[in-house]
C-alpha cells in the first residue's frame, strides 16, 4: 500500500474538518456583514444626528444673527429718537448757518469799513484802524445772546436779551445790507442783511428750546400722552363752563344754590353732579329735573290717555266685537246680578247662519233659556241715569259699555237700558 493512501475514515474527518472550516467562515462572513450593516446604520444615524445637530446650530445662529439685527434696529432707531429728541439735527443746522453768516458778513464789513477814506485826506491805503469796527458790531449781538444764556441760568427775564439782541444784529444787518446794495444791488444786500441777523436770532431760539426742554425728562410717547391729557381736559373744562352758563339761564335759582353749595364745601370735597342734585333737592324737593309742574303735567298726560283709551273702546267696531263675543260666550243665564248663578257649561254656540250684519245677532234664536238681564224689567232709575249720561256725553259716547260702566249691570241689561232711552228720544 502506497504511502498516500488513506482510508476512509481519514478523508472523512478532512471532510468533516473542512466543512467546519466552511462553516466557520461563512458565520464569520456573515458577522462581518452584520457589523458593516450595523457600521453603516450607525453611521447613517450619526449623519443625520449630524444634520440635526448642524440644522439647530444653524436656526440658533439663524436666531443669534436676527436677534443682533433687531438689537441694531432698535439701537438705531434709539439714536434716531434720541437725536430728534434732543434737537440734534437743528442744533448742528444752526451751528452751520451762524458760521456761514459770520464768513458772509464779516468779509463785507471788514471790506466795507477799510475802503473808507477820510474826507479831504490822501488816499494812504485801508483804513486799518478800523479793522476792529467789524468785529466789535458782530460780537454785540452774540454778547446779548450769551446774556440770554446767562439770564436763563440764574431764573432772570429773557425777554429783555431778546429784544437787545434783535436791535444790535439788525443794526449790523442795516450797515452790511447797505454797503451790499450800493455795491451789488439790492437782493445781495438783503442777503448781507440777513446774514447778520438770522444768525443770532436762530441762535436765541435754540436756546430757548433747549431751555424749555432741559427739565423734562419725558420720552415722546410721554409727551404725546400728555398733550392729550390736556387737551381733553381742556375740552372738559370747556363743555363744563358751557353748562354752567347753560344752568344759570335756565335754572338761575338752582344754579345760585348749586354755587352756595360749591363755595361752601373745601374745594375738591364735592363734585359737581352731586352738588347739583343736592341743590335740585333744596329747591324742589324731587330728582334731578322733576319739578312740580313736571308731575302735574304727567297727571294730566295719564288722564288724556285713559280718556282716549276709554272713547277708543267704544267706537262701532269694538261694540259689535263685544256683541259678537256676547253671543258667543253667553255668562250666567240667571244675568249677572245672581250671585248664585254658576258659568254657563255649554260650549260656544254656533253663530247663526242668515246673512245679517252682527247688529243682528240679539234677534236670532240661540236655543237657549232667556235671561234674566235679557227678560227682567227696566229700571226707572236706570233709563233716568242713563237719560242724564246721553244729555252730558252726547250720542257719539252713548253706548252700551259706557252704560254698562255707568250703572254697574251686564252689557245686555245696558244694552237693553240704551235702546229704551233712544226709543224714548225719537218718540
Amino acid at each position: 500500500m502506497s504511502s498516500g493512501y488513506r482510508s476512509w475514515e481519514e478523508r472523512e474527518a478532512d471532510a468533516e474538518k473542512t466543512r467546519a472550516e466552511a462553516e466557520r467562515l461563512k458565520a464569520e462572513t456573515a458577522a462581518f456583514a452584520q457589523q458593516a450593516v450595523a457600521a453603516a446604520a450607525r453611521t447613517e444615524t450619526e449623519q443625520i444626528a449630524e444634520q440635526v445637530k448642524q440644522a439647530r446650530l444653524l436656526k440658533q445662529l439663524t436666531a443669534v444673527e436676527a436677534d443682533a439685527a433687531d438689537d441694531a434696529t432698535e439701537r438705531k432707531e434709539k439714536r434716531t429718537e434720541a437725536r430728534l429728541d434732543k434737537g440734534v439735527a437743528f442744533k448742528q443746522l444752526v451751528t452751520t448757518l451762524v458760521v456761514l453768516g459770520l464768513l458772509a458778513s464779516l468779509p463785507s464789513l471788514i471790506a466795507y469799513f477799510l475802503g473808507l477814506r477820510a474826507e479831504d485826506q490822501p488816499d494812504t491805503g485801508p483804513a486799518w484802524y478800523l479793522l476792529s469796527v467789524p468785529f466789535f458790531l458782530e460780537l454785540l449781538a452774540w454778547t446779548s445772546v450769551k446774556g440770554t444764556q446767562w439770564a436763563a441760568r440764574r431764573g432772570f427775564v429773557r425777554w429783555p436779551f431778546w429784544i437787545l439782541t434783535l436791535g444790535l444784529a439788525g443794526y449790523a444787518g442795516l450797515i452790511n445790507g447797505t454797503k451790499g446794495a450800493e455795491m451789488f444791488g439790492p437782493i445781495a444786500g438783503w442777503a448781507l442783511a440777513s446774514t447778520s441777523i438770522f444768525g443770532p436770532v436762530l441762535w436765541e431760539v435754540r436756546e430757548l428750546i433747549e431751555a424749555r426742554t432741559a427739565a423734562d425728562n419725558r420720552s415722546v410717547a410721554e409727551r404725546a400722552a400728555d398733550k392729550a391729557k390736556a387737551r381733553a381736559e381742556r375740552a372738559t373744562a370747556k363743555a363744563e363752563a358751557a353748562q354752567d352758563a347753560d344752568r344759570r339761564k335756565t335754572f338761575p335759582d338752582e344754579y345760585n344754590e348749586y354755587r352756595r353749595i360749591m363755595i361752601s364745601h373745601p374745594l375738591g370735597k364735592i363734585d359737581r353732579d352731586a352738588a347739583w342734585e343736592r341743590a335740585w333737592t333744596n329747591q324742589h324737593g324731587l330728582p334731578v329735573s322733576v319739578t312740580a309742574d313736571t308731575l302735574v303735567g304727567q297727571a294730566d298726560a295719564r288722564d288724556a290717555i285713559r280718556e282716549v283709551m276709554s272713547r277708543a273702546d267704544n267706537t262701532a267696531e269694538a261694540l259689535a266685537v263685544e256683541r259678537f263675543l256676547g253671543e258667543l260666550f253667553p255668562t250666567d243665564p240667571k244675568g249677572d246680578d245672581d250671585p248664585g248663578g254658576s258659568p254657563a257649561k255649554r260650549g260656544p254656540q254656533r253663530p247663526p247662519q242668515t246673512p245679517t250684519a252682527l247688529g243682528g245677532l240679539d234677534k236670532q234664536p240661540s236655543g237657549r233659556a232667556p235671561r234674566r238681564d235679557a227678560t227682567e224689567a227696566l229700571a226707572k232709575a236706570d233709563i233716568d241715569r242713563a237719560r242724564e249720561y246721553l244729555t252730558l256725553v252726547g250720542e257719539a259716547q252713548f253706548s252700551a259699555p259706557a252704560v254698562a260702566k255707568l250703572l254697574g249691570r251686564s252689557h245686555v241689561y245696558a244694552r237693553r237700558i240704551r235702546n229704551a232711552v233712544n226709543e224714548k228720544k225719537e218718540g
